[in-house]
C-alpha cells in the first residue's frame, strides 16, 4: 500500500468516525420528559396549585410550551431542558400548593383549641 493510499483510507475512516459519532451524539425527541412535565403539572392542578402555587405552575406550563416549540425546531436538547424545568416548577407549585393547605388546616386546629380553651375557661372546668 502506498503512503497516498494510506492517506485517503485514514481520511475516509475519520470522517466516518466522526460521522458515527454525530449521529450518536444526536438526541431523540424527549416525549417521555415531555410526558413527565405534562403528568406533573396535571398533578400540581389537582392539588390545588392554581389556588395555592400559581406562579410556579405558570412558569411550569410556559417552560412545557417553549419545550414542545423547541422539540418541533429539532432543538431536543433545549427541549430536553425546558421540560425538565417544566416538571421542577410543576413540582414546586404542588408542594407550594400542599404547603399551604397545611398552613390554613393548622390555623383551623389553632383555632379550634383557642376555642375550646375559652369554653373551658368560661364554664370553670379545670
Amino acid at each position: 500500500m502506498n503512503k497516498q493510499t494510506r492517506t485517503g483510507l485514514t481520511l475516509g475512516l475519520a470522517t466516518l468516525l466522526v460521522t458515527a459519532t454525530g449521529c450518536a451524539a444526536a438526541p431523540d425527541r424527549p416525549d417521555k420528559q415531555l410526558t413527565r412535565a405534562e403528568t406533573s403539572i396535571e398533578f400540581a392542578e389537582q392539588n390545588g396549585a392554581r389556588e395555592f402555587g400559581s406562579s410556579a405552575l405558570d412558569r411550569a406550563r410556559q417552560n412545557l410550551e417553549m419545550a414542545y416549540d423547541y422539540a418541533d425546531q429539532d432543538e431536543y436538547r433545549a427541549a430536553l431542558r425546558a421540560a425538565e424545568k417544566a416538571e421542577l416548577d410543576a413540582e414546586l407549585a404542588a408542594a407550594q400548593a400542599n404547603t399551604s393547605k397545611a398552613d390554613e388546616a393548622l390555623a383551623e386546629i389553632r383555632e379550634s383549641i383557642e376555642t375550646l380553651r375559652r369554653e373551658i375557661a368560661r364554664n370553670g372546668i379545670s
